[in-house]
């Protein structure tokens, strides 16, 4: 009888670890158990409910402004100064073929529309540059000394590289030298709109009058935007727009195009005049210290 009694606890040290629960351990693994119950209930399948109650999926078709705004701020046919790999001071034309998020697909001038040497590039690491930098730092625009194809190709119509290059570049774009350095590099259209931006907004009631706007949000390309002159206190007169609306423009559009600048309608009697004019200026101000690039507005 004692040798048996000395096996149970062995047997149980095998199956379950002593640990002090103060009598709260059935508890502790009920409330585990019960919280992964939880879980597997919560978890919700599109394809199970959309046969189950006959619906249909709204087609990409019907988000094709989500789709724009996901295009890197690079547009195909730009083109760009590209540093040899065989030959580190020298450079040379390529035309963008294609995107996909911050990776360039590109193709040297001089290939036509042959595209068996395109390649990939990242525009994080990769050294481009903008049409003309070569020559505003005195670099060498070359092909490529091991691409004895395109050098060929290049030679067969055209009595020197000089030549090539300004029919090659008559007419064309640039990509834009911020997108290319310093903070905004590589970022998608929708990345450069940040808290702070200031943007013009068209009047809901009246199409020829516009006002500053900043942007207090931007979750994923919607803009909760903020009525220049108002307040956090007053938020709730805040709106939301998605930032390829047509009402949203530039700031300083509407002069330009001689239109007025007039706080919103319904909003016009919370200020003053005079407030409204401060907070005017305010705006321009704001604006100019971290102007958004044009990109933004395509």
């Amino acid at each position: 009888m004692q040798s048996g009694a000395q096996e149970q606890p062995l047997a149980l040290t095998s199956i379950r670890p002593y640990n002090s629960t103060n009598g709260k351990e059935e508890e502790v693994n009920t409330d585990a158990e019960s919280v992964q119950e939880e879980e597997e209930e919560a978890e919700f399948n599109w394809e199970e409910f959309m046969e189950e109650t006959g619906s249909n999926a709204a087609p990409h078709t019907t988000f094709k402004h989500v789709e724009i705004s996901l295009q890197s701020s690079f547009q195909p046919g730009m083109k760009l100064e590209v540093a040899n790999k065989s030959s580190p001071d020298s450079y040379w034309v390529a035309t963008i073929i294609t995107t996909c998020g911050q990776l360039l697909l590109l193709r040297f001038s001089g290939y036509g529309d042959d595209r068996k040497a395109d390649f990939w590039c990242d525009v994080m690491t990769a050294e481009l540059h903008p049409v003309g930098w070569c020559a505003q730092n005195n670099k060498t625009l070359m092909p490529p000394e091991d691409n004895i194809y395109l050098r060929k190709a290049i030679k067969e119509k055209h009595s020197d590289w000089t030549e090539f290059l300004v029919q090659d570049l008559t007419g064309s774009r640039t990509a834009p030298a911020n997108l290319l350095e310093g903070p905004l590099r590589g970022k998608n259209t929708v990345d450069l709109i940040i808290e702070g931006s200031v943007l013009e907004l068209q009047d809901v009631s009246d199409p020829f009058l516009f006002w500053p706007f900043r942007v207090v949000q931007n979750v994923g390309g919607r803009l909760r935007l903020r009525c220049a002159g108002l307040s956090e206190d007053q938020q709730a007169q805040d709106s939301w727009l998605f930032y390829l609306d047509v009402r949203l423009r530039p700031l300083g559009w509407a002069l330009e195009n001689q239109l007025a600048l007039e706080p919103p309608t319904e909003l016009r009697s919370l200020k003053s005049a005079p407030d409204w004019q401060e907070a005017l200026e305010e705006a321009r101000l704001l604006g100019q210290k971290n102007p958004l690039p044009l990109e933004v507005f395509k």
